[in-house]
C-alpha cells in the first residue's frame, strides 16, 4: 500500500490535487478547496508493482506446477464431464486470455469438446447474454464449447446436493453438480462479506440457486456472533462465517481445480496461481491484503473514494463506498468519485426504480434511513435473500453523509437518490462535503482521506 509513511493522518506536505483514475484510461484531476488541507499521505494508493510482463508464460507455470493437486492434464480423463466456472463480465479477470490453455490441458487429457460446459458464475448479477459471453470467454470458444449463464431463480436447473451440517441448502447449477471435475478461473479482490472474492465462491453463490445465495450472503451479514459485518472485509478465511459455510457447501462436489489471479488494472495481473481451491486463495488474499488494506489512521471526517478500475455500473461503485465506510468517522462524510458509462447504468439500477427514489428526494432519505432497518428485520426473518441488500444500503446512508460525483447519473435522475446527494461538478461536491462535515465536526478544519483507486483499496472496520 502506497502512502508517504505507514502512519496515515496529516504527513507529508499538503498538495492542491491530486490524479484520480477514471474510466478504461482516463483521469480526473482533483483539485481540493479551500478549508480542506490534503497532505500527501492523506491521498492512499494501492501497491500496483510487480505486475507480470509475461501472463502466457506465468500461466503456463502455474499450470504446470498446481498448489497441492495434479496438473488438469492428470485429473482429467477421456469421457469426464468437465465444468469450466469463469467469473462474470463485472470482473476485469484474464478470461478469455486463460481458456485456451486451460482447454488445452483437457485436451490433452483426452476429453471432448462436447463433453466441457463453460458457466458464467453470476450469482445474483445480471445473466450473460450470448454477445456478452462472446466478449468473455472469445467468439471461437462460445462456438466450440457448451456455454451457460445460470438462472438463478429456476429451481429446476439445479441439483439439491442436501444441506450441510449447519444448514446451508447446497442447489448448484447441474452441469457444475454433475461435473467430474469443475475448474474455477476468477481473481482475488476485497470483499465485503467472504473477506476476499475468488476460488469456491465462483460456485457458492456463483453457480447456486437463490436460496443457496441467499443463505450464503445472510452468514455475511452478522456472522456467528452477530459482529459488524464490515469486520469481514479483508479477513483470514478461517475466522470468517460466509467463507467457512462456503468450503462446508464445497464438501458436497467432486474435485475442484482452481486457477485464480491477483488483479490491478485491467491488463494488469500481479499474480496468477493454479491447484487446491483454498490454498491458491489463501496465499493470493495474504498478497492482496499487503498490497490493498490501507494503512493505519484515525477515521477521517471526509473521505473521497474513486470506483476504479470497476466497471460504470454504479451498483459495484456504491459497494467501493462500503469498503472505504470505516475510514470516516459516524456523522462524517463519503462522497465517491465515480466514473459511470451510461450504458452500465441501468445495468444494477432499473431506470424506473431509481426515478422513484430520486423523485422522494430527502423525504426518501428520511424514509430510507428510518424503514430500512425494520424491512431488514423483516426480509431476514422470513428468509429473503434481498435482506443482505437492504442491510449495506443502511449501512452506508444510516449515520453518514453520502455525496457522488458522477455525472451521466445526474444527467440520469437528476441530484438525489434518496439520502444519497449526485453532482455533476466536483467543486460542488467538496463545497457541500465541507458544509456537511461542519455541521457534526469539531469546528475545525476537516480532516480528508482520499482513496484514488478505491475499487482496491479497502478498509476494515477496527483497523485501516
Amino acid at each position: 500500500m502506497s502512502e508517504s509513511d505507514g502512519s496515515g493522518g496529516r504527513n507529508g506536505p499538503p498538495v492542491s490535487s491530486c490524479e484520480v483514475p477514471w474510466g478504461p484510461a482516463g483521469s480526473l484531476r482533483l483539485a481540493f478547496p479551500p478549508g480542506a488541507t490534503v497532505c500527501e499521505g492523506d491521498v492512499v494508493r494501492p501497491d500496483l508493482d510487480g505486475a507480470l510482463a509475461d501472463y502466457p508464460a506465468a500461466l503456463a507455470a502455474a499450470l504446470g506446477t498446481p498448489d497441492g493437486m495434479g496438473r488438469l492434464r492428470e485429473l482429467a480423463r477421456p469421457g469426464m464431464r468437465v465444468a469450466v466456472v469463469v467469473d462474470d463480465p463485472s470482473r476485469w479477470t484474464p478470461v478469455r486470455e486463460a481458456l485456451p490453455a486451460v482447454l488445452r490441458e483437457l485436451q490433452a487429457a483426452g476429453v471432448a469438446a462436447g463433453d466441457v460446459a463453460i458457466v458464467a458464475g453470476v450469482g445474483r448479477h445480471h445473466a450473460v447474454d450470448r454477445a456478452a459471453m462472446e466478449r468473455r470467454v472469445g467468439p471461437e470458444v462460445a462456438a466450440a464449447y457448451e456455454c451457460h449463464s445460470p438462472p438463478v431463480d429456476d429451481l429446476s436447473a439445479y441439483d439439491d446436493l442436501g444441506a450441510t451440517a449447519t444448514g446451508l441448502p447446497v442447489r448448484v447449477f447441474a452441469p457444475v453438480a454433475r461435473a467430474g471435475l469443475r475448474i474455477l478461473i476468477g481473481s482475488v479482490l476485497p470483499h465485503l462479506q467472504a473477506g476476499f472474492g475468488g476460488g469456491y465462491k465462483l460456485i457458492f453463490p456463483g453457480t447456486s440457486h437463490r436460496s443457496t445465495l441467499g443463505a450464503l450472503h445472510r452468514r455475511g451479514i452478522t456472522g456467528e456472533e452477530g459482529r459488524d459485518a464490515g469486520r469481514l472485509l479483508g479477513g483470514d478465511a478461517a475466522s470468517n462465517p460466509m467463507r467457512r459455510a462456503i468450503h462446508e457447501a464445497a464438501g458436497r462436489l467432486g474435485p475442484c481445480f482452481s486457477i485464480s489471479h491477483l488483479l490491478g488494472a485491467p491488463g494488469q495481473v500481479f499474480r496468477v496461481a493454479a491447484g487446491h481451491p483454498e490454498r491458491v486463495q489463501d496465499a493470493l488474499a495474504a498478497e492482496a491484503r499487503r498490497r490493498f488494506r490501507a494503512p493505519a489512521a484515525a477515521p477521517a471526517d471526509i473521505v473521497a473514494a474513486g470506483n476504479h478500475p470497476w466497471p460504470g455500473d454504479p451498483m459495484q461503485s456504491f459497494k467501493v463506498l462500503l469498503h472505504h465506510r470505516a475510514a470516516s468517522r459516524p456523522g462524517g462524510v463519503l462522497a465517491g468519485l465515480f466514473w459511470t458509462d451510461p450504458e452500465e447504468i441501468d445495468r444494477s439500477f432499473p431506470r424506473t426504480a431509481m426515478r422513484l427514489i430520486a423523485a422522494t428526494g430527502a423525504a426518501g432519505g428520511w424514509g430510507i434511513r428510518r424503514a430500512v432497518p425494520l424491512a431488514e428485520r423483516v426480509l431476514s426473518a422470513k428468509g429473503s435473500p434481498a435482506a443482505f441488500m437492504l442491510r449495506w444500503a443502511r449501512e452506508l446512508v444510516v449515520d453518514r453523509a453520502v455525496l457522488v460525483y458522477a455525472p451521466p447519473l445526474f444527467d440520469r435522475i437528476g441530484p438525489r437518490l434518496g439520502p444519497v446527494r449526485i453532482f455533476d461538478d466536483p467543486s460542488k461536491l467538496w463545497s457541500a462535503a465541507i458544509a456537511a462535515a461542519a455541521r457534526t465536526g469539531h469546528g475545525g478544519e476537516p480532516s480528508v482521506r482520499i482513496f484514488p483507486s478505491g475499487g482496491l483499496t479497502y478498509v476494515p472496520s477496527g483497523g485501516g
